[in-house]
């Protein structure tokens, strides 16, 4: 028998008479609307749950595709108040009272355009081929009484899958049986919420036989359950398996992007994928962000365009009042009546020589903003990111072989000025590690060396410490690095308080 078929396909039938469904389930041989606020998923059988069109469950994170690259690229760069100003002046300067030819201003404009698109496309490209790197990630689905692996793409809800120790969870999981005993597991859910503490998770009691291939094979419940929503920290649902109703909760469902631990593999049935997972419902679109030297140079270009404005009315005006066709050199004598540009500086209109002085002028005088500064800010971002910050060692994680990776460039000068941190899991900011490094007994201080916050203190206020004696002869272990010569080797039998120092390692 076949892991994902019924020995029959159900007739599907509608009533002529009802409005079209955008959902519906299958239930006793025909298609029924799901409840707004909730879902019918068949374990273990893919046929009776084609009617709903659950999504798949592949996921991107690209800020782009192939359609939308170039108007939705443009638009952020003409978001900038310098590419429109530019913009601007690339569309005056292909009018006859432009006194530089287009090119001044249409390369430049096209190159900053073009070297800022490419470094989008770059940086979405690689956020592409981490979603396929995710996406064809390999996983154990039951398919013919035995587990067959696949990529992640590719699983389907009701599925039935197997996960194996240190492995992630490819989607959101209903949790059905495990290898310890009282089907028990324990998951981490560093990616969600930064908790590295072990969390446990126990299926219902009556799932635990469905272990193996075989008996896997045979588990044909259904769940209902609510609509796919952000919220990490509940569920509401039922389990319908041999006519009986049991209720689910958050216990257990497994969150996709938690791993398995100090379980050698779980069973479990796929309830939610892809862009329905609770991690990626919470990964909102968020608008693109511009950075504050962004916003700062916006602030200087409108000062330095106030200028440019005033610059050019003066010489407008001045223009507009000392026009004259005395001036040969201006070229104006016997040219009143010709269609020709300069027809319209006609000293008799001056109102007119002095609005078209004006744009003139705009055009002449628009290089006292560098077009070359967003340029040379793009490149530098992008040495910033490609060379610099994900090549850092001192930003790369040992433990788990995990360099620093720079997704985007455009917010580079926002890194290193965080001021304050509040924060209530102490867990956040001391990656749960703690260093027994020194310890008050009876009003005595005992440890050597100095602190990391007595370090940063220090260095904040410009202050020179003396790291003082470090002994050569202490083996520190993780977690332990105590060393004080009044305590250590049996040295603190000798101490004012030797009762106390007692006490207290024996409550330690």
């Amino acid at each position: 028998m076949s892991g994902w078929n019924r020995p029959s396909r159900p007739r599907l039938g509608r009533n002529s008479n009802s409005q079209p469904e955008r959902t519906s389930t299958v239930r006793l041989g025909r298609v029924q609307p799901q409840a707004p606020g909730h879902r019918t998923i068949f374990c273990n059988d893919r046929e009776a749950n084609l009617p709903v069109r659950f999504p798949g469950n592949s996921i991107s994170t690209t800020k782009y595709n192939f359609f939308t690259f170039l108007p939705k690229g443009l638009f952020e760069q003409f978001r900038r108040v310098a590419n429109l100003y530019f913009l601007t002046i690339s569309i005056l300067s292909t009018t006859p009272i432009s006194p530089v030819h287009p090119v001044t201003n249409v390369v430049p404009l096209s190159l900053v355009l073009f070297v800022s698109l490419v470094k989008e496309a770059f940086e979405d490209w690689k956020r592409f081929q981490n979603d396929m790197t995710i996406n064809n990630n390999l996983v154990d689905v039951l398919q013919d009484q035995k587990w067959e692996s696949i990529p992640w793409k590719k699983l389907q809800v009701g599925d039935i899958v197997r996960i194996k120790k240190n492995g992630f969870f490819p989607a959101d999981l209903l949790f059905l049986a495990s290898t310890n005993p009282d089907g028990v597991c324990y998951i981490e859910t560093a990616n969600l919420d930064g908790e590295t503490n072990l969390k446990i998770r126990k299926a219902l009691e009556k799932t635990w036989d469905y272990l193996t291939p075989e008996k896997a094979s045979e588990f044909k419940g259904e769940v209902q359950c609510e609509q796919p929503n952000n919220s990490l920290y509940t569920f509401t649902g039922n389990l319908i398996i041999d006519k009986q109703t049991l209720p689910l909760t958050p216990n257990e469902i497994m969150l996709r992007g938690c791993s398995l631990r100090n379980t050698e593999y779980m069973v479990g049935a796929v309830i939610f994928t892809g862009h329905e997972t609770k991690v990626m419902m919470n990964a909102m679109n968020v608008p693109s962000k511009r950075s504050t030297l962004e916003r700062k140079l916006d602030k200087l270009i409108l000062a330095l365009f106030a200028t440019l404005f005033m610059m050019c009315l003066i010489g407008a005006i001045s223009s507009g009042v000392f026009i004259n066709h005395k001036y040969y050199y201006l070229g104006l004598r016997g040219k009143k009546n010709e269609d020709s540009a300069y027809s319209s500086f006609d000293p008799d209109n001056r109102f007119l020589v002095i609005i078209l002085t004006m744009f003139t002028l705009i055009t002449l005088y628009s290089t006292i903003i560098p077009i070359s500064l967003y340029v040379s800010i793009e490149m530098i971002k992008f040495i910033q990111s490609t060379q610099y910050i994900n090549n850092d060692l001192r930003m790369y994680h040992v433990e788990s072989n995990t360099p620093a990776l720079a997704r985007t460039s455009n917010l580079n000068e926002e890194l290193g000025q965080v001021e304050y941190i509040f924060s209530d899991k102490t867990g956040t900011l001391t990656r749960n590690l703690m260093e027994f490094f020194k310890c008050s007994i009876g009003g005595e201080v005992y440890g050597t060396g100095i602190t990391e916050i007595e370090r940063g203190v220090a260095q904040r206020n410009g202050i020179k410490l003396d790291e003082g004696y470090k002994s050569a002869n202490t083996a520190h272990e993780k977690g332990f690095n105590f060393d004080d010569a009044k305590l250590m080797r049996g040295a603190w039998r000798n101490e004012p308080n030797p009762d106390l120092c007692k006490v207290d390692f024996v409550s330690c």
